[in-house]
């Protein structure tokens, strides 16, 4: 997936849960975040930060990517089930896409993907790594549990599957964050242990664009 062109800029501060305050230049701006983890390891004062120009709204910029001293971490949220299409596209890996679906309403949510009519899919979007761990969640999720457990109960009707799109690509092995969220955790290892699908897949991230590269092992 190309980005497009994207301004450097400088991470100032986040205001709130969507919104962080930027410099690009000179100039002291406001970029839209559409992530809503803590991401305290990412967005440090003084942080290379890479912007895509808004046409509308009353925010410049949207912040697509961070700098680290492991390479660029894109913290776009949106973008996994996205990702994972166009993988699915390329691979036919984990499954052959024959047809699918945005956000379709199940039950009392809506999921993320809807895959050939049978799998139902949740994707979540990893931005933190700790020694080539890559953890989820970053903050409590308690809507991030319940979409689990709905799986689970919908299990009978749909093939569910959770699938964690590590958008960076220093991790080397995935595992559910047990210290920051042991409530998602373990409704994590319930699904897992059902034998329903769980994946996990590393990203290659630059300047240009990011793609799925490959699957990274699960450890529960």
């Amino acid at each position: 997936m190309e980005f497009g062109e994207l301004v450097e800029g400088e991470f100032l501060e986040r205001v709130n849960r969507f919104v962080c305050k930027v410099k690009v230049g000179k100039r002291e701006t406001t970029a839209l975040l559409r992530n809503t983890g803590r991401l305290r390891e990412l967005l440090v004062e003084g942080a290379k930060v890479f912007l895509r120009k808004k046409s509308t709204g009353k925010h410049s910029f949207k912040l697509i990517l961070v700098e680290t001293q492991g390479g660029l971490v894109c913290v776009d949220s949106h973008l996994p089930p996205k990702l994972l299409v166009e993988y699915m596209g390329r691979s036919s890996h984990p499954w052959e896409l024959k047809e699918y679906r945005y956000e379709p309403r199940v039950g009392r949510s809506r999921f993320d993907l809807l895959l050939n009519g049978s799998v139902l899919v949740e994707t979540k979007s990893v931005n933190l790594v700790k020694n080539s761990v890559a953890l989820f969640p970053d903050a409590p999720t308690q809507r991030g549990e319940r979409h689990v457990r709905e799986l689970i109960e919908l299990s009978k009707r749909y093939e569910p599957a959770v699938v964690f799109v590590v958008q960076r690509s220093d991790a080397v092995v995935f595992s559910p964050n047990w210290d920051t969220d042991p409530d998602f955790s373990r409704a994590l290892r319930e699904f897992y242990e059902l034998g329903f699908t769980v994946k996990a897949f590393l990203c290659e991230v630059s300047t240009k664009e990011i793609y799925i590269k490959k699957d990274i092992p699960v450890k529960i």
